[in-house]
């Protein structure tokens, strides 16, 4: 039986709020990718400086090359989802269980596109060491080290926008605990709906998760240094089984979505692994 087309945009509608929600990556990466998603290798688009020289008049300039260029990514991950759901409990539950089912689905989709990107920016990262930064986080020392994965990304030549902070709940508790003698910025926590935003510190958006990899206690960078973008190959719907010869008045939720990523620029990721 066909699925209701206005189901499918509802659902999708619920897909793109509850993976912002859920999905920290979603806010810190460089999501202008070119190509379908799933389909095809796409690419990224890297603006580096440009090229200056003394210009004489009479004689002018001599040409220099574009400095800009194209990136291809090809880590592309598929997942998807194919729930029954009785159709007697489907009508008698007093909340809409599709969505419900469809909200679960895709904050557990968030979680691991979150913990499949950041095994990817360590892996290709920078470790975060020439600046200072590196050595086990306290209370006494998280400013010091915060203040040298800035200095990191300064010395890398990463724009003051777009910088972010992704830390685990330890390191977060470092820096909200009294004693740290930090205060973080929380003007901006009306704007950014993502899940685990803890707030702004020396021009970094802070974000706090329990999904960087063992051994990692901060990864910092700037947007530019790392793409990713998702994308419905088949979009998320209540797909009726009545008629299957099987299921008696039964659906099932449905979903099947790809998701690309990869490092860009290592240098705008500072990856910090400090247990010195």
């Amino acid at each position: 039986m066909a699925t209701d087309a206005r189901q499918v945009i509802g659902y999708s509608q619920i897909s793109e709020q509850v993976l912002g929600q859920a999905s920290v990556i979603r806010a810190v990466a460089n999501t202008e990718v070119e190509g379908t998603v799933g389909f095809e290798t796409v690419k990224v688009y890297v603006n580096d400086l440009s090229t200056i020289g003394d210009y004489t008049p009479g004689s002018g300039i001599s040409l220099s090359n574009d400095g800009s260029s194209y990136v291809d990514i090809n880590t592309t991950k598929e997942k998807a989802v194919n729930e029954l759901l009785d159709g007697y409990t489907v009508e008698t539950a007093p909340a809409d269980l599709v969505a419900s089912r469809l909200e679960a689905a895709l904050v557990k989709m968030g979680e691991q596109m979150d913990e499949d990107a950041f095994a990817d920016m360590v892996a290709n990262g920078t470790v975060a060491s020439a600046a200072g930064a590196g050595n086990a986080p306290t209370v006494a020392n998280i400013y010091d080290e915060i203040l040298a994965l800035k200095l990191a990304l300064d010395n890398a030549k990463a724009p003051r926008t777009g910088r972010f902070l992704i830390v685990t709940p330890e390191v977060e508790n470092l820096l909200l605990d009294t004693d740290s003698k930090i205060i973080l910025n929380t003007a901006r926590g009306d704007e950014i709906l993502t899940e685990g935003f803890v707030g702004r510190l020396l021009g970094f958006d802070i974000y706090s998760t329990v999904l960087l990899p063992d051994g990692t206690n901060a990864i910092a960078g700037q947007l530019r240094g790392f793409a990713f973008k998702e994308g419905w190959k088949i979009p998320p719907r209540r797909q009726n089984l009545d008629g299957s010869g099987t299921f008696i008045g039964d659906s099932a939720v449905q979903g099947r979505i790809a998701y690309v990523y990869g490092a860009v620029r290592p240098e705008l990721i500072q990856v910090h692994n400090g247990d010195q």
